[in-house]
């Protein structure tokens, strides 16, 4: 497993993982990133502009992935 770190931006504002998660697969990672995505909507119910937001997935090395938030709140429940 490889440790991978979240960070959750709109470009202005930004979400640092600090901690990072365990990821085994690459197909793991999107999935993940979803979840943290969801994570953030739910721990903000009152903010609306999600839509300019997205998770950026970064290792060891760098860069991943860059996974935009759902553009419907539905989907992150």
């Amino acid at each position: 497993m490889a440790i991978h770190y979240f960070h959750c931006t709109n470009g202005i504002d930004m979400v640092i993982d600090g901690t990072g998660r365990d990821v085994a697969t690459g197909d793991e990672m999107p999935i993940q990133a979803r979840a943290v995505a969801a994570e953030l909507m739910r721990a903000v119910p009152g903010y609306h502009e999600w839509w300019n937001w997205s998770v950026h997935v970064y290792d060891a090395f760098g860069a991943v992935a860059i996974v935009d938030f759902p553009t419907d709140r539905r989907r992150a429940a």
